[in-house]
Order: structure tokens, then sequence, then C-alpha cells
């Protein structure tokens, strides 16, 4: 062994060579042996004979196919015949101790040649890796389970990295929104995202994690499908801070709330609209009316102004008396398709119940183009209604007209209201088919 494992050190100029290859291998907290072609062992550390309860001494001239049992050979025979082929080998294998236990051992199979430079044997050396393999497979145990959780979750979930470049998205994020992290890796999820008023929440809540002024946040986006269809999402958004203070990663949760916010905006449709005509009620006019008086700014310009129009159809209760308030109904849905007709756009349509109605009218039109405006009006009960399933029965209607307008009235909503309702009833006493403007009281 002195001829094939010399030392050329300046140590082992002064040290013989087994004594100095004893303390470089006893401290290395590694088990080494180095044997030959035969696998004959010609040196065992400490360490490496305390696996068999001996001495170092008593294990030279052993064959490491005498050490161990069949099945130990079966699993490190292919990786020694390959290190005595001439390569260096690294694989890792469980070794029973002495107590019974199996522990995890990273083995290294190197190649040592001869003066001849051929292949005399191999280095043997094993180091425990017990604890940290038994970790790996801890943490790959527990990020295949929050895969799966992420793949099984009726949640999208995307992680974006500190430049909002896509890291990894799951499946359903695939199938909602396109993107799949083979073909879109490191691509910023605000180029995905696109532009627009649907996703400046979400665009304006990752930036506020990035910049470190939130941990975590809710914001809710809307993406156009490919088919044309609007999807909404939730998005909880959480960010990953280092012991810098700094976002290194972000990771996002999205919720499809399609059918939520489509039964909010049904709920919302319900409490704003009257549900025999689909016009606006009562509420919703009012918070229109509120909305366009708070809106003049007071400096008197032409633009600046409201027209309150209340109306009340004439003849309406013959049509109950002799039809039914079935076919009365129908009437209203009529006379309320007609008048849709007739409104200019931005003015405001509703019924305010039974056969009242109502325009809302922005700005401050001339007398000329309102007096034009509610011509308009009653030759939309010009032609008759025809009523459905009557044999071709028709019924002929009008309507009274009371108009109350800003400027010259004051610019409060209930009086105005009041003012064109009062307007409507000295319209209907002046005859029907009449219209009639409210006037400032006299001071």
């Amino acid at each position: 062994m002195n001829d094939r494992l010399s030392c050329s050190t300046a140590l082992g100029e002064s040290l013989p060579a087994p004594h100095l290859l004893e303390i470089v291998t006893r401290h290395t907290g590694a088990t080494i042996c180095v044997v030959d072609n035969d696998l004959s062992i010609l040196y065992a550390n400490e360490a490496y004979a305390n696996w068999f309860n001996a001495r170092p001494k008593e294990l030279l001239g052993r064959t490491l196919t005498s050490l161990y049992s069949d099945a130990a050979r079966a699993q490190f025979r292919p990786h020694i015949d390959r290190a005595l082929a001439g390569h260096e080998v690294t694989y890792q294998r469980q070794i029973c101790n002495s107590e019974g236990q199996e522990v995890w051992f990273s083995i290294s199979l190197h190649p040592w040649l001869d003066g001849e430079g051929q292949v005399g044997g191999l280095v043997n050396s094993a180091l425990e890796v017990h604890e940290l393999k038994v970790t790996t497979e801890a943490l790959r145990a527990a990020n295949q389970k929050l895969f799966s959780h992420m793949e099984n979750s009726p949640l999208a979930v995307v992680e974006l990295d500190a430049q909002l470049g896509l890291v990894h998205c799951s499946s359903r994020a695939t199938e909602w929104f396109g993107w799949h992290h083979a073909s879109h890796q490191g691509e910023s999820l605000l180029n995905l995202v696109g532009d627009g008023a649907r996703v400046s929440a979400l665009r304006k809540g990752l930036h506020s994690l990035l910049s470190g002024a939130e941990r975590q946040n809710r914001v809710e986006a809307s993406f156009v499908r490919p088919d044309g269809s609007v999807q909404h999402c939730m998005w909880f958004n959480s960010a990953l801070i280092n012991l810098r203070g700094e976002t290194v990663s972000i990771m996002c949760q999205i919720e499809d709330i399609t059918e939520r916010v489509a039964a909010a905006d049904r709920l919302l449709h319900l409490a704003q609209h009257d549900s025999l005509t689909g016009l606006l009620n009562r509420g919703a006019f009012m918070v229109r009316a509120h909305e366009a008086v708070g809106s003049l700014d007071g400096q008197g310009g032409a633009a600046e102004g409201v027209v309150i129009l209340f109306m009340d159809l004439d003849g309406f209760k013959e049509v109950n008396d002799l039809y039914g308030h079935h076919m009365g109904d129908t009437v209203l849905r009529l006379v309320a398709q007609r008048l849709a007709h007739v409104v200019r756009a931005g003015d405001t349509l509703a019924r305010l119940g039974g056969d009242e109605f109502t325009i809302l009218m922005r700005g401050n039109p001339s007398p000329h183009d309102l007096k034009l405006f509610i011509e308009r009006l009653m030759q939309a009960f010009a032609t008759p209604f025809a009523l459905p399933d009557t044999d071709g029965v028709r019924v002929t209607l009008g309507v009274s007209i009371g108009v109350a307008a800003h400027p010259p009235l004051p610019a409060q909503v209930d009086e105005l209201l009041t003012r064109a309702d009062h307007a409507m009833y000295e319209a209907k006493r002046g005859g029907k088919g009449s219209v009639h403007y409210a006037v400032p009281s006299p001071v």
C-alpha cells in the first residue's frame, strides 16, 4: 500500500505515509476505505471499521463482498463496476447501522491509478446525510402536497417574481386566462392582463405589494374571454418578504366571482327599475335628479339647468275598467316603449307608479326646443295602442304634462318634482292632452 499511495506534501516528508493518512482521514467525518481491483481492503479509517465493530487493521485484506449482505452487494455492485471502469461515481443509499436503523449516506467512489496509469482500485468515502435527506424528502412531500392543493383548488393560483414575472400558474389559471408558465415563463403579468379600467385596481394592488406599502391585499379585476363574455375575478394577493424587507415573490389566489357579480347586478337592476315596464323607478329617478342638480356649478351658463316633466295618462282608467288590470299592465309597457323612443340621449325616463311617468332633462333647453320636445311626446300618443290577443282592439290614450324647470325655479329636486306634479294637475284641469308650466311663486 505504501507504494500505491504516496504523500508528497511537506507534512508528508516528516511523517510516514500511513500516519499522515490516518491523521487526514480520521477527522473528515466520513467513513473511508481503499480497495484494489479485487475489492480487497488496503486501508480503512476508524469510522469505517466502527460500522463492523472492528479495528481498522482487522479489515485489511478482507473483501467488500465478504463484509456486506447479498442485498447490499446488489445495491452497490453496479456503482463499483462503473468506478473500476475509470468513472467517478456518487450515489445515495440507506445503510443499516449497528443499532438496526436505516441511515442515509452519500457515497463517492473515486478510482486510483497505479504506476502504469491503470485503475488499481478505488477510494470509497461515505458521508452521512440522513438529516439532510429526511429534510429534503419532507420538503419534497410538502411541495408535492402544496402543488396538489394548488391544482385541486377551486381558485386559480399564480406565482410572480419580484419583477411581476410569471413563475408558475395552476392549470385552472391556464384554463381561465390562457396563460401557461412553460410558454409565458418570466413574462410580466401586467403585459398579460393588459390595460384599461377593468384591471387598474389589480395593477395598483400589485405595485403596492412591490413597494412594501402592503403585505397583502384583495382587488377585483375583469377579463374579456375569447368568446367575448366577461369574467369577474377577485384576486387575493400576498407578498413574500426577505430579511431586508424586500418583496421577493407574490402569490395570487384568484376566485371567479362572475356569477356573484351577475347576481348583484340583477339585484341592483331590480332595486332601481320598475318590474312592469323596465324603466327606472322613483328611487332611481330621485338619485339621478339629485346628481343632475348637484352637478350644477351655479354660474348660470347656457347649459346650466334641469327640467322635470311630470306625465299622467289620459283615459287609462277606462282601459282598466273595460279590459282588466292585466291588459292595463300591457298598455303601460307599450307606453313605456314609445316614450323611450322619444327621450334624448342623456335624458332620464322613469315610471313613478300607476300611470305616472316622468322625464329628467339635463341642460337648459330653449323654450323653442322644449316646446318641440313636448310636441314629440304628445305625438307618441297619436297612434292608438293595439291590444294583443283581442282581435284587433285598439285604445286611444292621451297624456297631460306638467313642466318645472331650473331656472327659473330653485335648484331643489323635491320642489321641482312637486311643482311639476302640481302643474300636471293644472294641465288636466285645462283639458286632456294639455301641458302646463310651473312658474315661480310671487314674492
